[in-house]
């Protein structure tokens, strides 16, 4: 399983932030989307707060 990586800059606020991985506590399986098998749903930003789904940004 590949491991998927969050975008080096948050796009609202351009920082470079260390992003927090989001999973869903009610999937307990692996989804499985462009990008590979992963359980994350996204990554929040710890400047902003933004919230960025695995799906946006795959597309």
């Amino acid at each position: 399983m590949e491991s998927l990586r969050a975008p080096v800059r948050c796009p609202r606020c351009n920082g470079q932030p260390s992003w927090k991985e989001v999973r869903d506590p009610t999937r307990g399986v692996e989804t499985l989307g462009k990008l590979g098998t992963h359980p994350l749903v996204g990554w929040r930003c710890n400047l902003c707060g933004y919230f960025l789904a695995v799906s946006q940004y795959e597309s």
